[in-house]
């Protein structure tokens, strides 16, 4: 029996019918044969009525003084609305499941209210859905502490707790399904026609998330890796092949470009093969030669990172790129 982790951001999730894409995801992982759990996120994202920052302003609005024990209650309300809708759903298309919040699907995290870490998960629960033939659909991003308090894994847990129980439960693979195509060379937001990449490894992807790519989490990378577990990042509304995050060294030049907000100032990073690290850097200097943005230039053995004023970032990553890849 193999089983498949899928898990689904709020954008994923806005607006579900019968017609969601995320349907003809579900129902092609069932028709392969697999068993198959779901993690979902809030729905939608900041401005949507259920998407986490808006809950939270419920309570600011009240006071910004806000105990993180009554913080955890709210933010976690976001995905138990979600499974429970996406479990009506799939019943309405004849598809048995079971929404699960994540003390329900025995995810045991510490105390750290607000930004907990999983220590444990009791898969039992769900492996005995699994037997009945039913989906379990988990909340993601929550759990509970030994003295039953509500907790919340901090932002991107969603992500963790997908990867967490992939490992928990020995699952073959986990999906995460975005509004792209795959871990970009750089940012599309920044870089429309940027390049996708098919492969990469675990420290490779920590690297690229460490440092302003928001694909993934870090920490659930870092799951990954100790579980050995296949990632992929795919796309909700297209049939794409995706980024399969492995422990397949990267062959890779230039393995992606991140940048992050430092200050008033950005950090545009470059990642590397280290045999590549003199070669670009000559490259470098002469590409930014005279370019008063530039701040500094400060080379690593497995990146270089250019530090400028962010003002600036959109328009030098865009020639960087045509530069490094045209």
């Amino acid at each position: 029996m193999k089983i498949i982790i899928q898990k689904y951001g709020g954008t994923s999730l806005r607006n579900l019918n019968a017609k969601s894409k995320i349907l003809t995801h579900i129902k092609k992982c069932i028709n392969e044969g697999n068993s198959l759990v779901i993690v979902v996120s809030a729905m939608g994202r900041q401005g949507d009525p259920y998407a986490t920052d808006t809950l939270i302003q419920q309570l600011e609005k009240i006071n910004n003084n806000i105990d993180p024990k009554k913080k955890d209650l709210i933010m976690s309300c976001g995905e138990t609305i979600s499974i429970a809708i996406l479990s009506h759903l799939l019943d309405k298309e004849n598809i048995p499941s079971e929404p699960l919040t994540g003390f329900q699907a025995g995810i045991l995290t510490n105390n750290n209210f607000n930004c907990s870490e999983i220590i444990n998960i009791d898969t039992s629960t769900i492996m005995k859905y699994i037997k009945m033939g039913k989906i379990a659909v988990v909340a993601g991003f929550q759990g509970i502490t030994k003295d039953n308090e509500i907790t919340t894994l901090g932002r991107g847990g969603s992500d963790t707790t997908a990867v967490a129980l992939g490992g928990y439960l020995g699952a073959e693979r986990i999906d995460i399904f975005t509004d792209v195509p795959g871990v970009g060379i750089i940012d599309p937001t920044i870089v429309p026609y940027t390049k996708y990449i098919k492969n990469i490894s675990y420290d490779n992807m920590y690297n690229l998330a460490s440092n302003g790519a928001r694909i993934i989490h870090p920490k659930a990378v870092l799951i990954g890796k100790k579980f050995n577990i296949p990632i992929k990042i795919t796309s909700t509304n297209s049939n794409v092949e995706g980024t399969l995050i492995s422990n397949t060294p990267d062959i890779r030049k230039i393995i992606g470009i991140t940048i992050k907000q430092k200050g008033e100032n950005a950090v545009l990073s470059i990642f590397i093969d280290e045999e590549y690290n003199s070669i670009l850097l000559k490259d470098l200097k002469q590409f930014i030669y005279n370019n008063k943005n530039i701040l500094d230039l400060v080379p690593y053995k497995k990146k270089i990172s250019i530090i400028l004023k962010e003002e600036n970032i959109s328009h030098f990553a865009q020639n960087l790129y045509d530069h490094l890849f045209k």
